[in-house]
Order: C-alpha cells, then structure tokens, then sequence
C-alpha cells in the first residue's frame, strides 16, 4: 500500500508498540516533529479512517491473533491490549472481528502476514476462500524500492517458547504461525521429523550429537529443513555459506523473501549456527532484524542493539562465522504431508544406522551408554572437558524429553482424530505409541535429573564423574533403548 513517508512513519510506530498498554503520543510528537492534531488530520486525510480507530482495529487484530497462538484467558488479552474490562472489550471485538472473542477462538479464523504499507507488515485476518495467506503475494508484482521492510508481529522465540527446546522447530512453528498456519508445536515437531531424531557420535563426546541437521542422513537429498516445509505443503529454498557466498548474495535472498512477507530462518546472525528468525532489514540488508536464542546472552549478545518492539538490531552477522545459511518457508505449493507420511518418516528417522561416526535411530543407545560407563573419561581433574560431557548428556537427554514428548502428544491426538473413524485395532496402536513415547520422556526426564537441578549446575558435572550416577543412568538409558525398539517396530 503507497502512503507518504510521514504515514509509514505513524504505522510503523504504531505497529512497534501495539502490544503497550498505552501508545505514548507524546514520543510519537517527537519522532514526528508535528503536534498530535496534526498528526491525527494527517493520518485521516492519507487513509481515509481516524488515527484512534485505527489504533483501536490493529489492537483488536493482534489480539484476536493472541487468541489462537496463546494460552491466555480473553480477560488477560483484553487488559494487555488496554481494554479496561471483558465487556468493553467483547463489544470492540464483535463489532470488528464479527464474532465474540470466545466463539473467534473456538471457530479459529485464518490470521496472518498482511501487508499495511509498502515495507511494513503486520498481523490480519485472512479471505476465508484461501488456507493460507500467499494469494495475495504471489499476485502481487511490484518491486520494493525502499531501504527497509520489517514484518511486525512474528512470535517471540526463545528456550522454552511452546514448551520446546529445539530451536528450528520452534522458529518454524512461529513462522508457520505468521503465515496463517494453524498447527501446535508438537505437530510441527513430528512434521520436521525432528520429535523422533537421536544421534550419538561412537568417537567423542560431540556438541553436535543431537543437532537436529543430523536426523535424517548426511547427503540425503530431503534434509530436515527442506522435509518439514515439504510437510506442511509450503516451498522451500535456502542459501548456504560457502567460500564463493557472499554477504550480497545472503542480502539479496533475505531482501526478496522479506519483502513478500516471508520471515527467514537463519543459523547463526547472532552467536552459535543455531536456528533464528529474520524478521526485517534496514540499510538495504546492511541490518538485520529478528529474534535469536542468544540475543541476552551475555557471550554473544552484549553488544547486541533492540528495536522498540523487541526484535534485535544486529549489523555484524555476517562477520558471525557461524552465520552458516538462510533458508525461508515460502508460499504454498502443494497439500500438506498426511499422517501417513509423517508416520513412515517417523519410521525412517528411528531405524538404526551408522553415518559416518555418528550412531542414529535406536543405533545411538549402545554407544552413548558404552562412553558412560568408561570412568577414565570422567576425571575430576580436567573440569573443562567434565562440563563438555555433561552438556552432551544434557543435549541427549532435552533431546528426548522434547521430542518424545511431541511424539506422544501427537500420537495421542491422532488417536482422538481416528477415533470412529479408523478401526479399533489403528487408533489402539496410535495410543499404545502415544503411551511409549512418554514413558520415554519420563525416563529421560530421570535420567537428566540424576545430576541435580537448574540450581545446581555447578555441581552438575561433578554429579556426572560419580561412578554410580553414570551407571543409573544407564540403566534408565537401557529401558529407553527397549522402548524406543518398540516404538519403532509399531511405526513400521
């Protein structure tokens, strides 16, 4: 949408602070050099609609948005939305959104990436016609000729973010989320193939071991990152970082899918080659914008700058050698994989095999429990590498609490969905693997709290180097071994 500069300004502040409880007119005043009459006539006569009705619609939007991607009661989102009361507010949402806060949930309308001006997104209500919110880009030609584009509203990702601690499917869940899909993270876990993943490295204690890039075969030609966008129906595309990459080239591949409203995935920007969100650019793609794991670590955020919306404002990600790929989830181009599908990948994932020295599927158990039972490999006398093993452990056994515990929620569900409508002998088999899998979170569970809690993580490699810790841990490490020999022949 063609506005002047001044009325992209006043979105665009708007947008940054949709969620306060009160936008701070004053600040605007300054920001625009103008008092807020003018301010307020300026806006009317550019868009045809009162600066206060507009606030007032956009509040309404992102909360409805809130009402299908959180848990909040609507008395919790009214409030943080700067509704006094749950009356006030129904009545605001009814007459905008045409239905009551409580039945929107219910109903659960598409809601996703909408364009509010050239260079600025945000979150809309999409056409009932469409599943999802790409008709709109694809038809749309024109060329952004501007220095930035910033999509406002993409969810926050951070540890513990839909109760998940593996970082692609988190940031793929809130992109999807953007994108008007309507899918709980469990399902996006299992979709990614992600939820079934185990590696162990039979040659050292790797930091690497459960990196999700290793749940499907080196070299295999569906990756997990291409499969899980193949799973949810969308294209796909990514740019590694090679010696003949350059900066230009990441910028020209996040310019062209920012612009369409199309938030990248991207390893590194900010700390480790882990998963995060582009959200936007300035400078020309100079400057990123985004959500990353690390952006308030103290170890690779410090000098990390925020906009006023929270996302991070990073210019040296490209100096970042660990700024490894960008790769974006883009439009629809196809139906999305059925239950079928992700259950014979699920298969796939689990099977034992060896990769190089990596172990995968139920192949990694033997290994993992053969290096915990070396007690030369646990001297107290070298801490350092002490508190490498025990992060490896704590890799291993997240890794599983994670995603077996998606596995056991979607298997649980899918058993809910069949129910009446598969044979009894199926949805028994779907609650039976539901069953297995949180056993297996539980043992996991155990296994990781061996060594103490959060509270105690100075003591927690010290925990490990104990003979008798690492020999408890094997034997839950055992059981989990025969119960994911179930799980797998069940999938088969």
């Amino acid at each position: 949408m063609s506005y002047p500069l001044h009325t992209r300004a006043i979105i665009g502040y708007i947008e940054a602070h949709i969620g306060d409880n009160k936008l701070d007119y004053g600040e605007l005043e300054r920001r625009m050099g103008f008092s807020y009459a003018h301010i307020r006539d300026f806006f009317k006569k550019h868009t045809g609609i009162s600066l206060g009705q507009y606030i007032r619609t956009r509040r309404l939007y992102t909360s409805a948005y809130d009402l299908l991607h959180t848990d909040k009661t609507v008395l919790e989102v009214a409030l943080s939305y700067g509704f006094v009361n749950h009356e006030s507010y129904t009545r605001a949402f009814t007459k905008v959104m045409g239905q009551t806060p409580s039945a929107f949930r219910k109903t659960r309308p598409l809601m996703g990436k909408s364009e509010l001006a050239e260079g600025i997104y945000g979150i809309g209500l999409l056409s009932g016609k469409e599943r999802r919110s790409d008709v709109e880009m694809r038809q749309k030609e024109k060329v952004h000729n501007g220095d930035s584009t910033i999509l406002y509203g993409v969810p926050k990702v951070e540890w513990g973010t839909y109760g998940g601690s593996t970082p692609y499917p988190i940031c793929l869940k809130a992109c999807a989320d953007y994108l008007g899909e309507d899918l709980d993270y469990a399902t996006v876990s299992v979709a990614s193939g992600g939820a079934f993943r185990f590696t162990w490295n039979e040659k050292a204690w790797d930091m690497s071991n459960v990196d999700i890039y290793h749940t499907f075969t080196e070299g295999a030609e569906e990756t997990v990152y291409s499969y899980a966008a193949k799973a949810l129906g969308r294209e796909f595309s990514m740019l590694g970082r090679t010696q003949e990459t350059t900066k230009e080239d990441f910028i020209r591949f996040i310019k062209e899918h920012i612009d369409a409203g199309y938030p990248c995935i991207a390893q590194g920007i900010i700390g480790p080659p882990e998963a995060c969100i582009i959200t936007g650019y300035r400078e020309g793609g100079k400057v990123l914008l985004g959500w990353n794991f690390f952006q308030h670590d103290p170890a690779f955020g410090g000098e990390v700058q925020f906009d006023e919306c929270g996302y991070f404002i990073c210019d040296n990600w490209w100096e970042n050698t660990d700024t490894q790929a960008v790769m974006c989830l883009g439009p629809v181009v196809g139906e999305p994989y059925g239950d079928d599908e992700m259950i014979k990948t699920a298969g796939q994932v689990m099977t034992g095999r060896r990769d190089g020295d990596y172990c995968k599927g139920v192949a990694g158990y033997a290994p993992w429990m053969r290096m915990l039972s070396e007690d030369s490999a646990f001297s107290t006398e070298n801490q350092s590498l002490l508190f490498e093993k025990m992060l490896c452990q704590d890799d291993a056994t997240t890794c599983l609490i994670d995603g077996r515990g998606c596995a056991a929620e979607y298997f649980r569900k899918l058993a809910e969905k069949e129910e009446g409508r598969a044979d009894a002998e199926t949805v028994q088999e779907y609650k039976t693997l539901s069953e297995l899998f949180a056993r297996t979170k539980s043992l996991a569970e155990q296994t990781w709290s061996l060594l103490g809690g959060w509270d105690n993580m100075e003591q927690r490699p010290a925990k490990l180097a104990e003979k008798f810790v690492r020999e408890q841990a094997c034997k839950y490490i055992k059981q989990i071994h025969e119960l994911e020999e179930q799980c797998l022949e069940k999938l088969k």
